[in-house]
């Protein structure tokens, strides 16, 4: 099955899901509960992580790794449309070492939707918009972006909750907080991960997740579809309520690459324990860690360059980690996406991640991501997103820094400090400055844009972005 239709598969789910939720236009009696005494507390285990979407201020994509939100049972119905224009300078449009300068407009709007009744609970935002370049750097005119981000939670019985969540994207501009995405342009592509999970709960102390997710990239130029990848994941979870507020928890994960247009594939096997916090209902922290063992191959059966080497087999150390707090009093979803609240987000994880510079190969990477906003009055709040990454970029079969003389390690550093002003309940205006610093290796050379993928993969370079925009939300 092609790219392509695991893409129409996740929008018929999501219409699917829509379709359902109108049919439940009542709600059903909540099922009385069978559990006496204690619960599992903290934190729910029906989507991990439950952080809600974060926005990006300077050009109003959604933040890879946030796209996933826990929906809410009991709210009734909710809805929010919003427009923003957002302009500035950006002195690297096509992210190349020389710098392709010009000014850009970004006109955006998005459409959210939440829906919470006794058993059925639904969270939808979906928008888009184009960043329009002033001076067509290169020859660009404009870069797409249309995304749709939903999750649904179903309590079938008392004991059983079924959840699925999409996070789908077409775009221009490389993702650099996820390992679904080249850290370099490659032209317009589509970008799904979706999750669908069973949490049973077995006893009152115990309860299980079983679960499996698709990860799809593919990209619209054939001179890129070498980069067009499937992940496939499934995993069992065991999960203790030790004690009121602490969960522990064992997984084995089955990991699933293939990449669609050169016969490469891989497989991860993951053992990971985890334990999970609740010091208090704003205040809750994770911690998982476990082994990895990858290997690769070709989906023809015959062995492949990129699948021998340091590159092929791997064992690495797995360690994920998260904490999330909030200082609000409004709804927790609610008051993140207006920015009316106090909060921090942090993850962290030392894994093994596909390289997105080279077809099948893959390296022990470490990662972070940081949101921060803090209302510093009841109008203006200020914000923080930050993400880095460092690890192998698997570079061994095509021309890459190493055979520069120099190394195969990439680096992501990518920086954005925002303020935000509220005239209004309804109107904001923003201002705030992004920077972005990708180095692959230490033998980098200049290159001009559009060249050959095997070419660019190679080029480091910096981007700075200064942006002021203005939101109307109903």
């Amino acid at each position: 099955m092609t790219i392509s239709n695991y893409s129409r598969l996740a929008l018929i789910l999501a219409a699917l899901a829509i379709a359902g939720q109108l049919e439940a236009q009542v709600d059903l009696p909540a099922p009385e509960s069978e559990t006496e005494g204690q619960t599992e507390a903290a934190p729910s285990p029906e989507f991990i992580p439950g952080a809600p979407v974060q926005i990006r201020p300077d050009e109003g994509s959604p933040v890879a790794g946030t796209e996933v939100t826990t929906p809410e049972f009991d709210i009734g119905r909710r809805f929010q449309l919003s427009g923003s224009l957002t302009g500035g300078y950006d002195d690297n449009v096509n992210l190349t070492p020389t710098g392709s300068p010009s000014w850009y407009a970004s006109p955006n709007v998005s459409f959210g939707y939440r829906f919470g009744s006794a058993r059925l609970a639904m969270d939808l935002l979906t928008g888009g918009g184009i960043n329009y370049y002033f001076d067509h750097p290169g020859g660009r005119y404009y870069d797409p972006l249309v995304y749709l981000n939903l999750s649904v939670a179903y309590k079938v019985t008392p004991r059983l909750t079924l959840n699925f969540s999409t996070s789908s994207v077409y775009e221009s501009q490389p993702e650099l907080g996820t390992a679904l995405s080249a850290t370099f342009r490659l032209g317009n592509y589509f970008r799904s991960e979706n999750l669908f999970s069973a949490h049973y709960r077995l006893s009152p102390r115990w309860s299980s997740v079983t679960g499996y997710t698709l990860g799809a990239l593919e990209y619209a130029s054939s001179a890129s579809s070498v980069n067009d990848r499937l992940e496939h994941t499934f995993y069992e979870q065991l999960r203790y309520l030790w004690m009121p507020t602490t969960t522990v928890s064992g997984e084995y994960r089955f990991s699933l690459n293939d990449f669609q247009n050169t016969g490469e594939e891989s497989t991860i096997h993951s053992l990971i324990a985890g334990l999970e916090q609740s010091f208090s209902p704003r205040f809750k922290a994770s911690l998982r860690s476990g082994v990895q063992f990858r290997s690769s191959g070709s989906s023809s059966g015959s062995s492949s360059g990129s699948s021998s080497g340091s590159n092929g087999d791997l064992i690495s150390p797995f360690v994920e980690t998260s904490l999330e707090y909030e200082l609000g009093s409004q709804g927790r979803t609610a008051s993140r996406r207006s920015g009316a609240s106090t909060y921090i987000i942090w993850t962290t994880r030392y894994s093994i991640e596909e390289s997105g510079q080279q077809q099948g190969g893959g390296g022990k990477t470490f990662r972070t991501n940081l949101n921060l906003n803090y209302a510093v009055t009841a109008r203006i709040s200020a914000s923080l997103a930050l993400i880095y990454s460092n690890g192998d970029n698997g570079a061994s079969n095509q021309i890459s820094s190493t055979s520069l003389g120099g190394s195969s390690t990439e680096t992501t550093f990518d920086i954005t400090p925002s303020v935000r002003y509220a005239i209004t309940q309804h109107c904001s205006v923003n201002v705030g400055y992004r920077y972005t610093d990708v180095k692959n290796g230490s033998g980098t050379a200049a290159l001009e844009p559009f060249q050959p993928v095997a070419s660019q993969s190679v080029a480091s370079y910096t981007r700075s972005r200064y942006f002021a925009g203005i939101t109307l939300s109903f």
